[in-house]
């Protein structure tokens, strides 16, 4: 067999397992005890009267693969969130949200568990979280809410073994059932809510935590003909799709449409058209989602429940659009990659109409969610409520870290990562490229002011020689801690006597990381 015919068994392959983990789990009901929920007291309208305080329910609601920039309800041109504009207006809106990777897997990891990456070591596309960890749903769980989730992306599920803590959790392959979903994502918002809804109606519990997580802005980018005419051109679809498979086919195996210009000159492809218009595409399909927030948050209200909640809207990641020369994700930690949207709205708990302007990051949300609720957050946990922010107080100007990590035995259906870190601290966010992704060749040092190039345009390393030679620093000393941590030892900093209490396997493995000689 030729190459081509490897690569494309192999992406076979991958398709083929994906789907099979996903359909053999498409429903989980969690064996563990758990503290029992109280019944919901009767539905009545909170335009009447409020009823005896009581616990919140929670619907926390993932929109994955949704970069902050493209939503009308943060300042973009077209009208992709109208939705969202009117709920953002009952709460709090946050203007700088980062994740801590720029793919579904890792980042997932911090917010479930607010760990980062390299703790839980979730960097791997078939990887499991191991069970030592508390996610959220479990600490919610454990102290008296009823957690059910759905999720339209199979990475969120019994594949990663993020549906800890989950009472019931209905996985991918419920949800879009016979199909690899990752690649069939515009509609999964619409598909969920055929799940959702009757959940939401037929639901008794309470407290609850209801986790929903869509995949419409995902490619392949094929938004239904109503919201796709909102935006693009119908006439232009079938060039589109002629020019898509002609990227795929020029790179055979890989899981992702991820192309630099090497990948469209040799497919014959104009970047300009192509690019232009998978972003029409890309903003129908959050509009679609949108539409489908609505009804979920619609048919809570409803029920007379939506004043007793709390509301988070978030996204797990962005995408690239050719910013800086590649499309898809996984691979770099500019802004298009890891900005992302946040809303929280909590009636008569926080301020309506309130917009955050100090950066915030995903880790956060665990314990930050928590403290509004008034539940103790377990051990463990690296992120630090920022509630108070939610209020309209001031950040505490805590650094911001990201990063991103090649995927060992995954390069025939992924391309490779490459080793990327980033910090943001104040103004300044700093990239340190230890290995730069396939067909992207980066410099080692990237330093960017992003108050003022929030675009990440101007690269300022050679510029500020000194700021950057500090912020690799700090970078490496992070994810040296955070490697030890990971191998169950302390290490604050870089210095002999800290690193002297690990044990030989950590040094080795710090030593292979280039940390230690």
């Amino acid at each position: 067999m030729d190459a081509a015919g490897i690569g494309i068994g192999m992406s076979i392959f991958a398709r083929g397992l994906l789907c099979a983990f996903a359909a053999c789990f498409a429903t989980q009901e969690d064996p563990k005890p758990a503290a029992p929920a109280t019944s919901a007291a009767p539905a009545a309208n909170p335009r009447q009267g409020r009823p005896a305080a009581r616990r919140r329910s929670v619907l926390f609601y993932v929109i994955d693969t949704c970069r902050a920039d493209h939503l009308s309800v943060n300042g973009y041109a077209r009208p992709t969130t109208p939705f969202l504009e009117k709920l953002a207006a009952r709460g709090v809106r946050f203007d700088h949200c980062f994740s801590q990777a720029p793919w579904t897997k890792p980042s997932l990891s911090a917010i479930l568990t607010s760990c980062y990456p390299t703790v839980t070591g979730m960097n791997q596309l078939f990887g499991q979280l191991d069970n030592r960890f508390v996610t959220l749903p479990e600490s919610l769980r454990d102290a008296g809410w009823y957690t059910v989730g759905f999720s339209a992306n199979p990475l969120m599920g019994r594949l990663s073994n993020y549906t800890q803590g989950f009472r019931r959790f209905f996985d991918a392959g419920a949800i879009i059932p016979n199909v690899y979903a990752i690649h069939s994502t515009s509609g999964s918002a619409k598909a969920l809510n055929r799940h959702v809804l009757p959940w939401i109606e037929q639901n008794t519990e309470w407290p609850y935590f209801l986790y929903v997580h869509s995949v419409d802005p995902h490619e392949n980018y094929e938004p239904a003909p109503e919201y796709l005419k909102l935006f693009a051109d119908p006439a232009h679809e079938a060039q589109y799709r002629k020019e898509w498979q002609a990227l795929i086919d020029v790179k055979p195996g890989q899981v992702a449409n991820a192309c630099t210009k090497e990948h469209f000159e040799k497919a014959g492809v104009e970047i300009g058209t192509f690019i232009e218009y998978g972003k029409q595409l890309y903003d129908a399909d959050i509009r679609a989602n949108d539409d489908e927030i609505a009804r979920v948050v619609d048919a809570l209200d409803h029920k007379g429940q939506l004043d007793d909640m709390i509301v988070v809207v978030t996204a797990d990641h962005g995408e690239e659009f050719f910013e800086h020369g590649g499309t898809s994700h996984a691979f770099m930690l500019w802004n298009e990659l890891i900005h992302v949207p946040l809303l929280i709205i909590a009636p008569g708990l926080l301020p309506e109409g309130l917009v955050v302007k100090d950066p915030v990051q995903s880790l956060d949300l665990y314990p930050t969610l928590l403290d509004l609720l008034g539940s103790e957050p377990p051990e463990g946990l690296q992120g630090r409520s920022f509630a108070p922010q939610c209020r309209g107080e001031p950040g505490d100007g805590r650094m911001i870290f990201s990063e991103n990590h090649e995927t060992p035995g995954s390069q025939r259906i992924l391309h490779d990562q490459g080793v990327t870190l980033s910090v943001i601290r104040g103004p300044w966010k700093f990239i340190l490229n230890l290995k730069s992704p396939a067909f992207r060749p980066r410099p080692r040092a990237e330093l960017y002011r992003i108050d003022q190039d929030f675009a990440e345009q101007k690269n300022l390393a050679e510029e500020q020689p000194e700021r950057s030679a500090e912020l690799e620093q700090v970078l490496l000393s992070w994810w040296a801690a955070n490697s030890a941590r990971r191998e169950g030892v302390s290490v604050g900093n870089l210095t002999l006597d800290a690193l002297g209490e690990a044990d030989p396997d950590t040094l080795e493995r710090l030593r292979k990381l280039g940390y230690v000689k």
